[in-house]
């Protein structure tokens, strides 16, 4: 599994990669609550970045 703030629209270069989605979750969370400033606690915001993973 990978994600990439990019397919968030983000202009950012931050690229993670897990071998499933709730590793992958893990490895994201810190990144995008300082770097972006959202909240990986929410509903909407955990279903945003699953979306993104591939």
């Amino acid at each position: 599994m990978t994600f990439r703030c990019k397919d968030l629209g983000l202009a950012c270069e931050f690229e993670e990669k897990a071998v499933d989605k709730d590793e992958l979750m893990k490895r994201i969370e810190g990144h995008v609550q300082t770097a972006h400033q959202m909240d990986p606690g929410l509903p909407e915001v955990q279903e945003r970045l699953r979306k993104a993973m591939r």
